[in-house]
């Protein structure tokens, strides 16, 4: 069984027939949402850009995501308690039937994951993977977000609702939808923009509009046949 951070991207299309088709309408109209940040975000999204801007070059992985991005999630607030959570460095996983029809089983850690549960994840929703510095990226940030997506996928119902997910290399953010066998990918965002910043703090926004439009249809038990 190999963890999430061993797949490359080309590998996960190959592996399960997936394959990218560029500007999927679940990605457009997310990117595309607009849920605007209210004065009191503007100013912590604001005080966190800014150190962000002299020291993105040289923050090592554990500095960008202690000193911006988990900051910048919790103005968000992924918690409500009861139905989901937000989990750091979290094991999951799941079964997931290949282009051979042949069952196999993922499983591995994802460095941020928005699902139900109290200690451990169960339905995941949205993803966030990796807290790669700049220009120092040996694995595949993509690959690795797809094949937690596509588990998250198995073990969600019904199959057609869009997942969630975004990866980071150092101020650079891509977004990423993934809906049955295709994903979208967006262009990058610089986190360092005076423009860009609203644009990624306004579509991680949204998200918590889509978990909890589409909870009870995740979470709903399987019909009994």
């Amino acid at each position: 069984m190999k963890p999430f951070e061993k797949w490359k991207t080309e590998e996960v299309k190959r592996t399960f027939g997936i394959r990218e088709a560029p500007n999927l309408p679940a990605l457009q109209e997310w990117l595309g949402a607009g849920r605007q940040a209210t004065d009191t975000e503007k100013a912590q999204v604001l005080a966190l850009q800014e150190p962000l801007k002299h020291y993105v070059d040289y923050w090592s992985e554990e500095d960008l995501k202690v000193f911006f991005i988990i900051p910048l999630l919790q103005i968000v607030n992924f918690a409500e308690y009861g139905k989901y959570r937000p989990f750091l460095e979290a094991t999951f996983g799941a079964n997931i039937v290949d282009v051979n029809q042949e069952m196999q089983h993922i499983r591995g850690r994802v460095e941020f994951v928005v699902a139900t549960g109290e200690q451990d994840p169960q339905t995941p929703f949205f993803f966030i993977n990796e807290y790669k510095p700049q220009l120092k990226t040996q694995n595949d940030p993509k690959g690795q977000l797809l094949i937690a997506m596509l588990a998250s996928q198995a073990k969600n119902k019904p199959f057609d609702i869009p997942i969630y997910g975004l990866y980071t290399i150092g101020r650079n953010w891509y977004f990423v939808v993934l809906v049955g066998k295709e994903f979208s990918v967006s262009e990058q965002y610089d986190a360092t923009n005076a423009h860009m910043i609203w644009d990624i703090f306004s579509t991680i926004k949204q998200v918590k509009t889509y978990i909890n439009e589409n909870y009870e249809k995740i979470t709903a038990p399987p019909l009994s046949q």
